[in-house]
């Protein structure tokens, strides 16, 4: 394991039992529970003073509303209005039956569609070996989608072994354009398949605890070579607006890489390590980390742009056709028979 990932592993473990070491005795009222969730975004989260938050502000118009509230049920749209302007696809609520309230639902049109992509897969014989995992290795198209990084669902050795199968393939197309996030392990392990020396793919700093302004010293994220073999030949990624967390990640290591295309629309802009806490029946999800590319750019609001736009057409989408594949196909020399 690299130094600079569990360096970042045993940041991360620190800053999480700081988290809970410092968490109040449980609230009871709303009230209570407001002022435990304001004081914890006040202490954890990352963007404050990057997205000009004025949160005493905030608090103050918004807790005379927490004390009219009756119930815990009540208080979440409250506490909802309250980080509606973070705008942060990061911060959600989370009910013990499993529901789930966004704080934040964006607005841009993402460049995917279920249907059209369905009809290209069942011309290239598309095999799906996990539920957000499969590919095509048929019709001389080289094609490999990862549509979450979740860990329960998909392992390092998963896509191992999806990679493994284009050791002789002149090209290959990834597809990430409808992966939310999930895994920064598992993302960055499938960018070390196409790393041919340790490189340099960005930035990260943690909220400490104190000021808004005040964060951790800065980790440097690294990709290293891994795996049976380095895939040399060209590659071209496809993104969008639907990429975000650890599929930006993805996004930001891969256009380091010589050999790599990225391809389709700027990513979603959502880059934030999350950390859980509970009210009662609820519990709530804060991000606690800014996220850089190596070019230094914030990740957060920005997204990350490709190197090669592509069109989304609606009358194309309509007929069936996904213009994002069907540009990475060009671009490589293959056709959908």
């Amino acid at each position: 394991m690299h130094a600079a990932t569990r360096a970042s592993r045993l940041l991360i473990l620190v800053v999480a039992v700081a988290s809970c070491s410092n968490e109040p005795t449980a609230p009871t009222t709303p009230t209570e529970m407001f002022d435990v969730f304001w004081e914890t975004f006040d202490r954890e989260y990352s963007y404050f003073d990057y997205k000009r938050i004025n949160w005493d502000s905030l608090r103050t118009v918004f807790r005379p509303r927490a004390e009219m509230a009756q119930s815990e049920d009540a208080l979440v749209p409250v506490l909802k209005q309250l980080v509606a302007p973070l705008r942060d696809v990061h911060v959600q609520f989370m009910h013990a039956d499993g529901g789930v309230v966004a704080s934040y639902v964006p607005s841009t049109k993402v460049n995917w569609d279920e249907n059209a992509w369905r009809v290209f897969r069942n011309s290239c014989g598309y095999a799906q070996r996990k539920p957000s995992l499969g590919y095509c290795t048929a019709a001389g198209i080289n094609y490999l989608f990862v549509g979450s990084w979740n860990t329960s669902a998909l392992t390092v050795a998963d896509i191992d072994a999806a990679v493994d199968r284009f050791r002789d393939a002149p090209s290959l197309i990834i597809d990430v354009r409808p992966n939310g996030g999930g895994s920064d392990e598992l993302s960055l392990a499938l960018a070390g398949r196409f790393a041919t020396a340790t490189t340099t793919v960005g930035y990260v700093r943690f909220r400490d605890g104190r000021r808004h302004d005040s964060f951790t010293d800065e980790i440097v994220r690294r990709v290293s070579p891994r795996g049976t073999f380095q895939f040399r030949k060209p590659v071209i990624v496809l993104t969008g607006r639907g990429v975000y967390s650890s599929t930006e990640t993805f996004i930001s290591a891969m256009r380091e890489l010589p050999n790599v295309t990225v391809l389709g629309d700027t990513t979603g802009g959502g880059s934030g390590n999350p950390g859980q806490h509970t009210l009662k029946s609820w519990r709530y999800s804060v991000s606690r980390w800014i996220e850089w590319t190596a070019d230094r750019r914030v990740i957060e609001w920005n997204g990350i742009p490709p190197d090669s736009v592509v069109a989304w057409t609606a009358s194309e989408v309509a007929a069936g056709r996904d213009p994002v594949i069907a540009a990475a196909l060009t671009k490589v020399g293959a056709t959908i028979r």
